[in-house]
């Protein structure tokens, strides 16, 4: 009697296990259990930044280089050194020709050719301004005709082709309408400089009937003179400074012009913003086999650097793609399933619940959740495999601050109240 009692009472408690293991385990099982949550994150409002990290230099933006053509003209003289500091019109050579009338009749001509090239980027800015008014950035889908927009003039264009979809935003038209701004405006600022140096030429050459001189683009420092005459006979390195370098095989397919950056230098707490101007479409190198190849770039600074010297190194950090102010959840918060992605989240009835969501961009451990979710929700980070579960955690105590509290409803707070009364 007492062995049949022993072997009843194992065989139901295997029994009782077996039946409530299945219950709590099958899929889709009707029974409640509880399931104890060990890490759980709230939705936040972040700013998503993808970068690329890299190296550059500082260096001139440009040199110009100054050729002499010894043919009908005599060489004087040098009218600078290395090491001078000249602006824009400054002479540099001075020379004898007998044919000083024909000399001025080509500046005069160039003179023509560089106004008449000034008007049509004028009339090319003042189009895309119109248009640029005409767009409304708060709307979300682009619904014009771009070649009838963008084909104003034969010599203008933009340099990325712009496709007619629906996810194109106005928001993105108008920052590639303000770029293109941007390239006319430092064309147009060439093409004045062009002007004023030609007339400055034939000033000097009104001033001075039996000689005529070459003189500076643009502002700089003298960096060659070459005594014996060879071309370039003068180079000028700008004064104003970008940030050259190179980039991997594997950065140049992720690196684009335009793209926003930020740098640092060693010891100097400012930072360095601008833009990516220029990629080289060829090595630096002439390629070889097992050899890897890099490709040069260079980026505009948005504001000079002051008091940084020629060959400073800078750290840039390329910012490929970002989204500010979005919903952000722990990439561990993140299930795929299916080719589907879920989070388990935390409801107010002390439930779990599983939700499809649509994710963005991700970079680091941040990743942005497009649509599914809402900021404050409490996802789970970890243990996500239970489905309409009730669930149980621990306080996390260094939530609890002052402004958490300031952010209840007055209904929120009196329900939080009466509820830990009756709990208690």
């Amino acid at each position: 009697m007492k062995k049949w009692f022993i072997f009843s009472l194992i065989f139901f408690c295997i029994s009782f296990i077996t039946l409530n293991a299945y219950l709590i385990w099958k899929k889709d099982s009707k029974a409640e259990h509880t399931v104890y949550v060990h890490d759980w994150k709230r939705v936040q409002e972040r700013n998503i930044i993808k970068t690329l990290d890299t190296k550059g230099i500082l260096m001139p933006q440009e040199e110009y280089k100054v050729y002499f053509d010894d043919k009908d003209k005599e060489f004087l003289r040098f009218l600078v050194k290395e090491g001078d500091e000249v602006t824009a019109g400054t002479p540099l050579i001075e020379y004898a020709t007998p044919e000083l009338d024909q000399v001025r009749d080509t500046l005069e001509s160039d003179i023509s050719q560089a106004e008449g090239e000034l008007s049509s980027i004028d009339e090319y800015i003042a189009k895309l301004l119109d248009y640029q008014a005409s767009i409304s950035s708060s709307d979300s889908n682009y619904a014009y005709e771009y070649d009838s927009v963008f084909a104003f003039e034969d010599d203008f264009s933009f340099t990325e082709d712009i496709t007619d979809t629906e996810d194109t935003s106005n928001d993105v038209i108008i920052s590639q309408i303000e770029q293109e701004i941007y390239k006319q405006e430092l064309e147009k600022s060439k093409l004045e400089d062009k002007i004023f140096n030609y007339e400055t030429q034939i000033s000097l050459i009104n001033e001075k009937s039996d000689s005529a001189m070459i003189i500076s683009e643009g502002n700089g420092i003298v960096k060659d003179v070459n005594d014996q005459l060879g071309n370039p006979v003068v180079t000028i390195a700008s004064t104003s400074l970008s940030i050259k370098g190179t980039l991997t095989e594997e950065q140049l397919k992720k690196v684009e012009v335009d793209m926003p950056f930020n740098a640092t230098v060693s010891g100097d707490k400012a930072k360095l913003e601008g833009t990516i101007f220029d990629i080289g479409s060829f090595p630096e190198n002439e390629p070889e086999i097992d050899k890897k190849n890099v490709y040069p770039y260079e980026a505009i600074l948005s504001e000079q650097a002051e008091a940084l010297p020629i060959g400073t190194t800078a750290d840039v950090k390329v910012t490929l793609d970002q989204a500010l102010n979005v919903p952000a959840v722990p990439q561990n918060a993140i299930v795929k399933q299916d080719k589907k992605t879920f989070i388990y989240f935390l409801d107010k009835n002390g439930l779990v619940n599983r939700k499809e969501v649509t994710t963005g961009l991700r970079s680091g451990d941040l990743q942005e959740i497009k649509e599914g979710t809402e900021i404050g929700q409490v996802v789970m980070t970890t243990d996500q495999s239970h489905n309409k579960s009730k669930f149980a955690t621990t306080m996390q105590p260094t939530n609890l601050k002052k402004n958490t509290f300031k952010n209840l409803s007055s209904k929120e707070k009196w329900e939080s109240f009466l509820i830990g009364v009756a709990e208690r």
